[in-house]
């Protein structure tokens, strides 16, 4: 059953992987390309994450998804482009919620009544192991967060100059 689950998960983030690869490229707005290549990204760290790449998987995350926000800041602001909701993507908004929501409750609803032992860990431990093993990716992240930061600033003031 465990397998069965596993296999299911597994191609089901495949087949988000290529829609959402597809409609990338096939989108004319940019900020659905944008949106689409975020959800692309998580769909990649999920499989990262089903390889035993947690970290990796994380880190993409981050990264990954982060740079698709900006990308879709910087194309709004940019370009001057305001996303029109067109109707077909509306349907498919109101497909795909409830058969995301039916394959969540199937996933989850074994464990339901489980009980869980709660673990131990020591958050001296995983900062060391950052700070001695990760060193590199963590500067990178931290860079790319205040650089997001300082780009979230300067849009902020772009729009209060504009308005005066």
């Amino acid at each position: 059953m465990n397998d069965l689950i596993l296999l299911g998960s597994f191609l089901a983030l495949a087949v988000a992987l290529i829609i959402f690869a597809t409609l990338v490229v096939g989108q004319r707005s940019l900020v659905y390309s944008a949106l689409s290549l975020g959800l692309l990204g998580m769909a990649n760290a999920g499989l990262f994450a089903f390889l035993g790449y947690t970290f990796v998987a994380v880190f993409h995350l981050a990264v990954y998804i982060g740079a698709a926000v900006i990308f879709i800041l910087f194309s709004v602001t940019m370009f001057r482009e305001v996303p029109d909701i067109e109707v077909p993507s509306k349907v498919l908004a109101a497909i795909t919620i409830p058969v995301i929501a039916l394959i969540l409750i199937y996933v989850y609803l074994p464990y339901l009544n489980g009980t869980f032992k709660s673990q131990y860990f020591v958050y001296k431990e995983i900062s060391s192991l950052f700070v001695e093993r990760y060193w590199f990716p963590l500067v990178v992240t931290g860079l790319a967060l205040v650089t997001t930061l300082i780009e979230g600033i300067t849009l902020a003031r772009m729009e209060v100059d504009e308005d005066a």
